[in-house]
């Protein structure tokens, strides 16, 4: 596109009849979320941690959730029914509720495929709790009570095509740097108009502003088990809701989700929102654009003073790889030591690791110390985003943290070296 043309992009506000319009749909959404609260009060409960901002913001044609906030476009929910508007509400709920923030790591590069996973796993559940779905929204009938995982990778493999309407949209805190957006006002409302000498105007609303925290998954935990918990007391019946709610009273996280968890924050905390994007905007696209790092640093420490099992270390990198990679250019360091270091190696996104042609160093006595020795002397100027540290816990640790993250990956038999870092387990 020509500077010329972008030059005549501007942006417009909301107009006093979309505000009205923002009033009116949000007194009635309000009035659909105390029907849901009788008739499903568990999704009813878990509706209440979520606030109601009606956007006019061509970002937000339908509707999205950062997990704290449902905005939503007035002129989308207004058209609808009354047991549609309960469905959408319903829908962005299962999508907090089924922590899909957090689940999406290691997928991003796949982030079409990974939308219609989770809005079947979505679907799937409102489908079987007697919800109305929106005419040819993404089901795979065949697969009802598949995870979105399961349905991801048949995606991926080819064994099932994306197919049905996307009811939602699920952008907010992508790692991209850039996204775009087909507008079509007609049936979204005005959110794009023509202003004079053949402007493009695209409206930006104040209030749409997502915001995506790194704990609010911990948030949605307790969420869920305090509304699962009140049901209990009041006899509701939350057999209907299968695997999801036997997960949250009793919660199963495989050690990959553990670990998504915590690269998540560090990687995303190293992005942030730019101003708007105006390439697109002549075209009818706006999406917020993204700043990235030259390059993320992430060390792993393996500890192979006779307790590492070769396998599981080239899953655990591999797993970390898969993770980075999707925030686009990494450098790995690996480190491997018993009670010295006994080998060094680099990976990157041009020359990543390859676990058939890895091979575990040393198997002599245990000290902890030395990556962060290393780190210390050859990194100084540059601190790692993180050191991920495969070990049994049994050696001498350091006295105090250093100044970055830092995840303890012990087996079942392992102990905490020290008092400070995070821990999962590798069962």
């Amino acid at each position: 596109m020509s500077e010329e043309n972008t030059d005549k992009s501007t942006f417009a506000t909301p107009t006093e009849e979309d505000e009205k319009k923002k009033v009116e749909i949000l007194e009635l959404w309000s009035q659909d979320r105390m029907t849901l609260l009788t008739w499903r009060p568990f999704l009813g409960m878990l509706s209440m941690h979520l606030e109601l901002i009606p956007v006019v913001d061509v970002r937000c044609q339908t509707a999205c959730t950062d997990g704290r906030r449902i905005f939503f476009n007035p002129y989308f929910i207004g058209d609808l029914s009354s047991d549609q508007r309960v469905t959408i509400l319903a829908h962005e709920i299962w999508h907090c509720a089924l922590l899909h923030f957090s689940r999406e790591v290691g997928r991003i590069d796949q982030h079409k495929a990974w939308n219609f996973a989770i809005d079947h796993e979505v679907n799937s559940l409102l489908k079987q709790d007697g919800f109305e779905l929106p005419a040819g929204a993404v089901l795979y009938r065949k697969h009802i009570g598949h995870s979105a995982e399961q349905i991801f990778d048949m995606i991926v493999d080819g064994e099932l095509p994306m197919e049905g309407m996307i009811v939602d949209e699920h952008y907010i805190g992508r790692p991209d740097d850039e996204g775009e957006l087909d507008v079509d006002d007609q049936k979204y409302g005005p959110l794009v108009e023509d202003g004079p000498e053949g402007e493009t105007r695209v409206k930006i609303d104040s209030r749409f502003l997502p915001r995506r925290t790194d704990d609010v998954w911990k948030e949605w935990r307790e969420n869920l088990k305090s509304a699962a918990q009140r049901c209990g007391c009041t006899g509701v019946d939350l057999s209907g809701y299968g695997w999801a709610v036997e997960d949250l009273l009793e919660p199963k996280i495989h050690w990959k989700e553990l670990l998504r968890q915590f690269i998540t924050p560090v990687l995303t905390g190293a992005r942030q929102w730019l101003p708007p994007n105006r390439r697109y905007i002549t075209q009818g696209l706006y999406m917020p654009s993204r700043k990235r790092d030259l390059e993320l640093k992430i060390v792993i420490a393996i500890d192979t003073s006779g307790s590492t099992v070769g396998e599981i270390v080239q899953e655990f990198v591999t797993e970390v790889t898969a993770i980075v990679q999707s925030f686009g250019a990494y450098e790995l360091t690996l480190i491997q030591v018993d009670y010295q270091i006994c080998d060094i190696e680099k990976f990157t996104h041009e020359a990543p690791f390859e676990a058939e042609k890895f091979m575990l160093r040393g198997g002599g006595g245990t000290d902890l110390r030395p990556p962060f020795d290393w780190v210390h002397e050859k990194m100084s100027g540059e601190l790692p985003k993180a050191l991920l540290y495969m070990t049994d816990g049994f050696g001498p640790a350091p006295s105090s943290p250093p100044n970055y993250p830092v995840l303890w990956v012990l087996n079942d038999q392992g102990v905490p070296p020290c008092n400070w870092g995070q821990i999962i387990r590798i069962e």
